[in-house]
Protein backbone atom coordinates (compact mmCIF):
# COMPACT_ATOMS: atom_id res chain seq x y z
CA UNK A 1 0.00 0.00 0.00
CA UNK A 2 2.92 2.35 0.57
CA UNK A 3 3.46 3.33 -3.11
CA UNK A 4 -0.30 3.77 -3.56
CA UNK A 5 -0.47 6.12 -0.57
CA UNK A 6 2.60 8.02 -1.76
CA UNK A 7 1.07 8.53 -5.21
CA UNK A 8 -2.19 9.60 -3.59
CA UNK A 9 -0.40 12.19 -1.45
CA UNK A 10 1.41 13.54 -4.51
CA UNK A 11 -1.86 13.84 -6.44
CA UNK A 12 -3.63 15.37 -3.46
CA UNK A 13 -0.99 18.08 -3.17
CA UNK A 14 -2.32 19.51 -6.43
CA UNK A 15 -5.94 18.34 -6.47
CA UNK A 16 -7.31 16.71 -3.27
CA UNK A 17 -10.21 15.10 -5.14
CA UNK A 18 -7.72 13.35 -7.46
CA UNK A 19 -6.19 11.55 -4.49
CA UNK A 20 -9.63 10.19 -3.57
CA UNK A 21 -10.32 9.08 -7.15
CA UNK A 22 -6.93 7.35 -7.31
CA UNK A 23 -7.55 5.58 -4.01
CA UNK A 24 -11.00 4.41 -5.06
CA UNK A 25 -9.55 3.10 -8.33
CA UNK A 26 -6.91 1.15 -6.41
CA UNK A 27 -9.68 -0.25 -4.23
CA UNK A 28 -11.63 -1.40 -7.27
CA UNK A 29 -8.60 -3.24 -8.64
CA UNK A 30 -8.02 -4.89 -5.27
CA UNK A 31 -11.69 -5.90 -4.91
CA UNK A 32 -11.95 -7.35 -8.42
CA UNK A 33 -8.82 -9.49 -8.04
CA UNK A 34 -9.46 -10.53 -4.46
CA UNK A 35 -13.09 -11.57 -5.04
CA UNK A 36 -12.93 -12.89 -8.60
CA UNK A 37 -15.96 -10.77 -9.47
CA UNK A 38 -16.34 -10.09 -13.18
CA UNK A 39 -18.79 -9.54 -16.01
CA UNK A 40 -17.51 -11.55 -19.01
CA UNK A 41 -16.61 -14.57 -16.89
CA UNK A 42 -20.10 -14.52 -15.39
CA UNK A 43 -21.77 -14.46 -18.80
CA UNK A 44 -19.57 -17.32 -19.98
CA UNK A 45 -20.39 -19.51 -16.97
CA UNK A 46 -24.10 -18.75 -17.35
CA UNK A 47 -24.21 -19.74 -21.04
CA UNK A 48 -21.77 -22.66 -20.98
CA UNK A 49 -22.48 -24.20 -17.55
CA UNK A 50 -25.86 -22.80 -16.52
CA UNK A 51 -24.14 -21.38 -13.46
CA UNK A 52 -26.10 -18.24 -12.52
CA UNK A 53 -24.24 -17.23 -9.34
CA UNK A 54 -21.81 -14.75 -10.97
CA UNK A 55 -24.77 -13.07 -12.65
CA UNK A 56 -26.69 -13.10 -9.35
CA UNK A 57 -23.73 -11.16 -7.93
CA UNK A 58 -23.92 -8.71 -10.84
CA UNK A 59 -27.63 -8.16 -10.16
CA UNK A 60 -26.82 -7.50 -6.50
CA UNK A 61 -24.29 -4.87 -7.63
CA UNK A 62 -26.88 -3.25 -9.90
CA UNK A 63 -29.49 -3.16 -7.13
CA UNK A 64 -27.06 -1.57 -4.67
CA UNK A 65 -26.02 1.10 -7.19
CA UNK A 66 -29.65 1.89 -8.02
CA UNK A 67 -30.36 2.38 -4.31
CA UNK A 68 -27.21 4.49 -3.91
CA UNK A 69 -28.20 6.77 -6.79
CA UNK A 70 -31.71 7.12 -5.39
CA UNK A 71 -30.30 8.17 -2.01
CA UNK A 72 -27.95 10.70 -3.62
CA UNK A 73 -30.85 12.19 -5.61
CA UNK A 74 -33.14 12.26 -2.57
CA UNK A 75 -30.50 14.03 -0.47
CA UNK A 76 -29.60 16.55 -3.16
CA UNK A 77 -31.40 19.45 -1.40
CA UNK A 78 -29.26 18.83 1.69
CA UNK A 79 -25.92 17.98 0.10
CA UNK A 80 -26.05 20.12 -3.03
CA UNK A 81 -24.61 17.19 -5.01
CA UNK A 82 -26.30 16.92 -8.38
CA UNK A 83 -25.06 13.74 -10.08
CA UNK A 84 -24.87 13.40 -13.84
CA UNK A 85 -27.56 11.04 -15.11
CA UNK A 86 -27.04 9.08 -18.33
CA UNK A 87 -29.70 8.69 -21.01
CA UNK A 88 -28.25 7.58 -24.35
CA UNK A 89 -30.63 7.77 -27.37
CA UNK A 90 -31.44 4.45 -29.01
CA UNK A 91 -29.98 4.36 -32.52
CA UNK A 92 -28.41 1.95 -35.00
CA UNK A 93 -24.83 2.95 -34.01
CA UNK A 94 -25.74 2.37 -30.35
CA UNK A 95 -27.13 -1.11 -31.04
CA UNK A 96 -24.27 -2.02 -33.41
CA UNK A 97 -21.72 -0.80 -30.88
CA UNK A 98 -23.24 -2.87 -28.06
CA UNK A 99 -23.29 -5.97 -30.30
CA UNK A 100 -19.65 -5.44 -31.31
CA UNK A 101 -18.72 -4.97 -27.67
CA UNK A 102 -20.35 -8.31 -26.81
CA UNK A 103 -18.38 -10.09 -29.55
CA UNK A 104 -15.16 -8.45 -28.40
CA UNK A 105 -15.84 -9.30 -24.77
CA UNK A 106 -16.07 -12.98 -25.65
CA UNK A 107 -13.01 -12.92 -27.91
CA UNK A 108 -10.87 -11.03 -25.40
CA UNK A 109 -12.19 -13.18 -22.51
CA UNK A 110 -12.81 -10.07 -20.42
CA UNK A 111 -14.72 -6.80 -20.45
CA UNK A 112 -13.18 -3.33 -20.09
CA UNK A 113 -12.60 -3.28 -16.33
CA UNK A 114 -11.96 -7.03 -16.46
CA UNK A 115 -9.09 -6.50 -18.89
CA UNK A 116 -7.51 -3.97 -16.55
CA UNK A 117 -7.95 -6.35 -13.61
CA UNK A 118 -6.59 -9.27 -15.67
CA UNK A 119 -3.20 -7.55 -15.84
CA UNK A 120 -2.77 -9.12 -12.41
CA UNK A 121 -2.31 -12.47 -14.17
CA UNK A 122 0.26 -11.19 -16.63
CA UNK A 123 0.75 -12.64 -20.09
CA UNK A 124 0.83 -11.47 -23.66
CA UNK A 125 -2.88 -12.14 -24.22
CA UNK A 126 -3.91 -9.61 -21.59
CA UNK A 127 -1.46 -7.06 -22.99
CA UNK A 128 -2.83 -7.60 -26.51
CA UNK A 129 -6.41 -7.12 -25.29
CA UNK A 130 -5.45 -3.95 -23.39
CA UNK A 131 -3.69 -2.44 -26.41
CA UNK A 132 -6.67 -3.35 -28.57
CA UNK A 133 -9.00 -1.67 -26.07
CA UNK A 134 -7.02 1.57 -26.12
CA UNK A 135 -6.71 1.64 -29.92
CA UNK A 136 -10.36 0.74 -30.44
CA UNK A 137 -11.61 3.35 -27.97
CA UNK A 138 -9.47 6.02 -29.62
CA UNK A 139 -10.73 5.07 -33.10
CA UNK A 140 -14.25 5.23 -31.74
CA UNK A 141 -13.77 8.88 -30.79
CA UNK A 142 -12.78 9.61 -34.40
CA UNK A 143 -15.87 8.03 -35.94
CA UNK A 144 -18.63 8.42 -33.34
CA UNK A 145 -19.38 12.10 -34.14
CA UNK A 146 -19.74 11.37 -37.87
CA UNK A 147 -22.03 8.41 -37.19
CA UNK A 148 -24.11 10.49 -34.79
CA UNK A 149 -24.57 13.12 -37.50
CA UNK A 150 -25.98 10.63 -40.04
CA UNK A 151 -29.74 10.90 -40.72
CA UNK A 152 -30.52 7.61 -38.97
CA UNK A 153 -33.56 6.83 -36.81
CA UNK A 154 -33.04 7.83 -33.18
CA UNK A 155 -35.38 7.31 -30.25
CA UNK A 156 -34.93 8.94 -26.86
CA UNK A 157 -34.32 6.39 -24.12
CA UNK A 158 -37.25 6.31 -21.66
CA UNK A 159 -36.11 7.56 -18.25
CA UNK A 160 -37.97 6.32 -15.19
CA UNK A 161 -37.42 9.50 -13.22
CA UNK A 162 -39.28 11.53 -15.83
CA UNK A 163 -42.11 9.01 -16.16
CA UNK A 164 -42.69 7.84 -12.58
CA UNK A 165 -40.69 10.10 -10.27
CA UNK A 166 -37.96 8.86 -7.94
CA UNK A 167 -40.05 6.46 -5.77
CA UNK A 168 -41.73 4.89 -8.80
CA UNK A 169 -38.50 4.61 -10.81
CA UNK A 170 -36.67 3.02 -7.87
CA UNK A 171 -39.47 0.52 -7.28
CA UNK A 172 -39.64 -0.36 -10.97
CA UNK A 173 -35.89 -0.96 -11.28
CA UNK A 174 -35.70 -3.09 -8.14
CA UNK A 175 -38.76 -5.07 -9.23
CA UNK A 176 -37.21 -5.74 -12.64
CA UNK A 177 -33.94 -6.87 -11.02
CA UNK A 178 -35.93 -9.20 -8.75
CA UNK A 179 -37.83 -10.57 -11.77
CA UNK A 180 -34.59 -11.35 -13.63
CA UNK A 181 -33.24 -13.06 -10.50
CA UNK A 182 -36.35 -15.25 -10.20
CA UNK A 183 -36.30 -16.17 -13.90
CA UNK A 184 -32.60 -17.08 -13.75
CA UNK A 185 -33.20 -19.20 -10.67
CA UNK A 186 -36.05 -21.09 -12.33
CA UNK A 187 -34.13 -21.58 -15.60
CA UNK A 188 -30.96 -22.82 -13.90
CA UNK A 189 -32.61 -24.67 -11.01
CA UNK A 190 -30.28 -22.90 -8.57
CA UNK A 191 -31.09 -20.40 -5.85
CA UNK A 192 -28.91 -17.34 -5.19
CA UNK A 193 -28.07 -18.46 -1.64
CA UNK A 194 -27.39 -22.12 -2.46
CA UNK A 195 -23.83 -23.12 -3.30
CA UNK A 196 -20.34 -23.39 -1.81
CA UNK A 197 -20.30 -20.77 0.94
CA UNK A 198 -16.73 -19.68 0.26
CA UNK A 199 -17.50 -19.01 -3.39
CA UNK A 200 -20.73 -17.17 -2.62
CA UNK A 201 -19.00 -15.02 -0.01
CA UNK A 202 -16.36 -14.10 -2.57
CA UNK A 203 -18.82 -13.22 -5.34
CA UNK A 204 -21.36 -11.35 -3.21
CA UNK A 205 -18.65 -9.77 -1.08
CA UNK A 206 -16.97 -8.56 -4.27
CA UNK A 207 -20.26 -7.13 -5.55
CA UNK A 208 -20.80 -5.24 -2.29
CA UNK A 209 -17.22 -3.94 -2.27
CA UNK A 210 -17.45 -2.77 -5.89
CA UNK A 211 -20.81 -1.11 -5.15
CA UNK A 212 -19.35 0.81 -2.20
CA UNK A 213 -16.32 1.94 -4.17
CA UNK A 214 -18.40 2.90 -7.23
CA UNK A 215 -20.70 4.87 -4.93
CA UNK A 216 -17.62 6.63 -3.58
CA UNK A 217 -16.70 7.61 -7.14
CA UNK A 218 -20.23 8.90 -7.67
CA UNK A 219 -19.93 11.10 -4.57
CA UNK A 220 -16.49 12.44 -5.51
CA UNK A 221 -16.93 12.94 -9.27
CA UNK A 222 -20.74 13.45 -9.40
CA UNK A 223 -21.08 10.92 -12.23
CA UNK A 224 -21.16 7.13 -12.62
CA UNK A 225 -17.91 5.16 -12.88
CA UNK A 226 -16.34 5.18 -16.36
CA UNK A 227 -13.71 2.88 -17.89
CA UNK A 228 -13.52 3.29 -21.68
CA UNK A 229 -13.31 7.06 -21.69
CA UNK A 230 -10.03 6.99 -19.74
CA UNK A 231 -8.60 4.49 -22.23
CA UNK A 232 -9.78 6.61 -25.20
CA UNK A 233 -8.14 9.71 -23.75
CA UNK A 234 -4.92 7.76 -23.12
CA UNK A 235 -4.97 6.59 -26.74
CA UNK A 236 -5.45 10.15 -27.99
CA UNK A 237 -2.49 11.43 -25.97
CA UNK A 238 -0.33 8.54 -27.23
CA UNK A 239 -1.38 9.20 -30.84
CA UNK A 240 -0.60 12.90 -30.47
CA UNK A 241 2.85 12.05 -29.13
CA UNK A 242 3.40 9.88 -32.22
CA UNK A 243 2.57 12.74 -34.58
CA UNK A 244 -1.19 12.51 -35.06
CA UNK A 245 -2.86 15.86 -35.74
CA UNK A 246 -5.96 16.40 -33.53
CA UNK A 247 -7.16 19.02 -36.02
CA UNK A 248 -8.16 16.20 -38.36
CA UNK A 249 -10.80 14.99 -35.88
CA UNK A 250 -14.22 16.55 -35.44
CA UNK A 251 -14.23 15.86 -31.69
CA UNK A 252 -10.58 16.44 -30.77
CA UNK A 253 -10.41 19.72 -32.69
CA UNK A 254 -13.30 21.12 -30.63
CA UNK A 255 -12.58 23.35 -27.62
CA UNK A 256 -13.35 20.48 -25.26
CA UNK A 257 -11.10 18.08 -27.15
CA UNK A 258 -8.25 20.59 -27.26
CA UNK A 259 -8.55 21.13 -23.51
CA UNK A 260 -8.32 17.38 -22.90
CA UNK A 261 -5.13 17.21 -24.98
CA UNK A 262 -3.58 20.37 -23.51
CA UNK A 263 -0.70 18.54 -21.82
CA UNK A 264 0.31 15.70 -19.48
CA UNK A 265 -1.61 17.23 -16.57
CA UNK A 266 -4.84 17.23 -18.61
CA UNK A 267 -4.36 13.48 -19.02
CA UNK A 268 -3.14 12.55 -15.54
CA UNK A 269 -5.71 14.56 -13.60
CA UNK A 270 -8.67 13.34 -15.64
CA UNK A 271 -10.93 11.35 -13.30
CA UNK A 272 -11.54 8.50 -15.77
CA UNK A 273 -7.80 8.10 -16.42
CA UNK A 274 -7.03 8.12 -12.68
CA UNK A 275 -9.61 5.42 -12.03
CA UNK A 276 -8.18 3.23 -14.80
CA UNK A 277 -4.62 3.71 -13.57
CA UNK A 278 -5.65 3.05 -9.99
CA UNK A 279 -7.59 -0.08 -10.97
CA UNK A 280 -4.62 -1.42 -12.91
CA UNK A 281 -2.22 -0.64 -10.06
CA UNK A 282 -4.53 -2.10 -7.43
CA UNK A 283 -4.99 -5.32 -9.41
CA UNK A 284 -1.28 -5.88 -10.03
CA UNK A 285 -0.29 -4.90 -6.49
CA UNK A 286 -2.87 -7.30 -5.04
CA UNK A 287 -1.60 -10.18 -7.18
CA UNK A 288 2.00 -9.40 -6.18
CA UNK A 289 1.00 -9.28 -2.53
CA UNK A 290 -0.67 -12.68 -2.88
CA UNK A 291 2.35 -14.11 -4.71
CA UNK A 292 0.24 -14.83 -7.79
CA UNK A 293 1.64 -12.35 -10.29
CA UNK A 294 3.66 -14.03 -13.02
CA UNK A 295 4.62 -12.11 -16.16
CA UNK A 296 4.69 -14.86 -18.75
CA UNK A 297 5.43 -12.67 -21.73
CA UNK A 298 4.32 -13.27 -25.30
CA UNK A 299 6.28 -16.42 -26.05
CA UNK A 300 4.17 -19.20 -24.48
CA UNK A 301 0.98 -18.09 -26.27
CA UNK A 302 0.50 -18.78 -29.99
CA UNK A 303 0.10 -15.82 -32.28
CA UNK A 304 -3.52 -16.71 -33.25
CA UNK A 305 -4.47 -16.47 -29.57
CA UNK A 306 -2.75 -13.10 -29.22
CA UNK A 307 -4.44 -11.86 -32.38
CA UNK A 308 -7.84 -13.05 -31.15
CA UNK A 309 -7.44 -11.31 -27.80
CA UNK A 310 -6.16 -8.13 -29.43
CA UNK A 311 -9.00 -8.11 -31.97
CA UNK A 312 -11.47 -8.66 -29.16
CA UNK A 313 -10.09 -5.67 -27.30
CA UNK A 314 -10.30 -3.59 -30.50
CA UNK A 315 -13.98 -4.50 -30.98
CA UNK A 316 -14.74 -3.73 -27.34
CA UNK A 317 -13.09 -0.34 -27.45
CA UNK A 318 -14.63 0.70 -30.75
CA UNK A 319 -18.08 -0.73 -30.06
CA UNK A 320 -18.12 0.68 -26.55
CA UNK A 321 -17.46 4.21 -27.80
CA UNK A 322 -20.34 3.91 -30.27
CA UNK A 323 -22.62 2.54 -27.54
CA UNK A 324 -21.63 5.13 -24.92
CA UNK A 325 -19.66 2.73 -22.73
CA UNK A 326 -19.12 -0.81 -21.52
CA UNK A 327 -20.66 -2.94 -18.77
CA UNK A 328 -19.67 -0.21 -16.31
CA UNK A 329 -20.76 3.03 -17.97
CA UNK A 330 -23.43 1.89 -20.43
CA UNK A 331 -25.02 -0.90 -18.38
CA UNK A 332 -24.43 0.02 -14.73
CA UNK A 333 -24.43 3.76 -15.42
CA UNK A 334 -27.61 3.54 -17.50
CA UNK A 335 -29.54 1.38 -15.03
CA UNK A 336 -28.54 3.45 -11.99
CA UNK A 337 -29.64 6.54 -13.97
CA UNK A 338 -33.06 4.86 -14.35
CA UNK A 339 -32.70 4.87 -18.15
CA UNK A 340 -33.97 1.98 -20.27
CA UNK A 341 -30.89 2.13 -22.52
CA UNK A 342 -28.85 0.35 -19.83
CA UNK A 343 -30.97 -2.81 -20.02
CA UNK A 344 -31.15 -2.64 -23.83
CA UNK A 345 -27.35 -2.34 -23.98
CA UNK A 346 -27.00 -5.46 -21.82
CA UNK A 347 -29.44 -7.49 -23.95
CA UNK A 348 -27.70 -6.58 -27.22
CA UNK A 349 -24.20 -7.10 -25.79
CA UNK A 350 -25.22 -10.53 -24.47
CA UNK A 351 -26.55 -11.39 -27.94
CA UNK A 352 -23.15 -10.51 -29.42
CA UNK A 353 -21.36 -12.48 -26.69
CA UNK A 354 -23.52 -15.56 -27.27
CA UNK A 355 -23.15 -15.34 -31.05
CA UNK A 356 -19.37 -15.21 -30.78
CA UNK A 357 -19.37 -18.10 -28.31
CA UNK A 358 -21.55 -20.33 -30.48
CA UNK A 359 -19.59 -19.56 -33.67
CA UNK A 360 -16.22 -20.25 -32.07
CA UNK A 361 -16.04 -23.99 -32.93
CA UNK A 362 -16.63 -23.16 -36.59
CA UNK A 363 -14.09 -20.33 -36.63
Amino acid sequence: MAPAVAIGVALGARQPASALVWGLGCGLGHALVRSGFGFASGYRRLIERRDPHPVFAQLLLVALLVIAMALVLALEPLTGLRPKLLATPLSLPFLAGAFLFGIGMERARACGCGTLAATSRGGGGVLAALIGLIVGAFLGTLHAPQLAALPLPRLPSPVGLELFGLPGALTLQLAFIALITVLLARWSGQLPWRGPSRRLYGLYGGAIAVALLATGLLLVTAEPWRVLWGLALSGAHAAQALGWDPGSSLFWSSPRGQALLAGPAAWLFNDAVLVDLGLLYGAVATAIGQGRFRWRGVGPQPMPELARRGFGGLLMGYGGLLASGCNVNAFLGGVMSFSLHGWIWLAVALAGFAASLWLRPAA
